[in-house]
Order: structure tokens, then C-alpha cells, then sequence
């Protein structure tokens, strides 16, 4: 998801040079309230609200080595947007459940899992 919101503003952006551009702020509201309105889902998705199914990443954008990609980081939704990737979510909670907390998935047995892969990608 974070590179499809890079894209859309980078496109947008390339079609419409001297235009005013599409905001960070814009994009990610296109990657979650205005896509739950497309969907006819707003009710239920899309932002949080009491009520409402909450799927939250928690995102690392502390500023050292580690996180050289988002280095400086001046503005956090631009940020969001042009230069988190995956590897900077720290925790995810699906429905209220937590999927991964602190970089380790809690849900599945991650070593079968590759096992399995393994297995499947071996198979003549």
C-alpha cells in the first residue's frame, strides 16, 4: 500500500507539472476514508471511530540509521507517503487482533510457514 500511495502522487504529480499537485495529506486520505466511500463502506471502514473495524499499523519513523530512507524527516504524513516502506511496521492489528506486535508475528507458526514454502516451491 505505501508504494500504490507513492505512485498516485508521483504520477499525478509527472502528468501535472506545473499544476498544483496532489498533497500527501490528499493521497493518504485516498488510501483510506475516500476508498471506504468508494466502496460504500465509510460506515464501517476507513477511519477510526468507535464502532468502526479498525485495521492500525503502528510505523517505526524514529530518525537513525536504520530508518536512513525517511532521514530527515520533516513532515510525517509526506513521509508516510513518499518513504515508509513495510519494513519500517513495527506492529499490526487486524479487527482488533494483533497480528504482529514488535516485529514478531503473533498468529501463525512463521517457521512451518517457510517449511511449507520450502516445500511447495521445490516441488517438480
Amino acid at each position: 500500500m505505501f508504494e500504490v500511495m507513492k505512485v498516485a502522487a508521483l504520477i499525478q504529480g509527472g502528468i501535472h507539472e506545473n499544476e498544483p499537485r496532489i498533497t500527501a495529506k490528499d493521497v493518504l486520505k485516498m488510501a483510506t476514508i475516500n476508498g471506504a466511500k468508494l466502496l460504500g463502506l465509510e460506515q464501517k471502514i476507513g477511519s477510526i471511530e468507535v464502532g468502526k473495524d479498525a485495521d492500525i499499523i503502528i510505523v517505526d519513523n524514529k530518525e537513525n540509521l536504520e530508518n536512513i530512507n525517511i532521514l530527515p524527516n520533516v513532515n510525517d504524513i509526506a513521509n508516510l507517503v513518499y518513504n515508509i516502506t513495510g519494513k519500517n511496521v513495527v506492529t499490526t492489528i487486524v479487527k482488533g487482533d494483533i497480528l504482529m506486535e514488535n516485529r514478531k508475528i503473533t498468529h501463525i507458526d512463521v517457521e512451518k510457514v517457510i517449511q511449507k514454502c520450502k516445500q511447495i516451491a521445490t516441488k517438480k
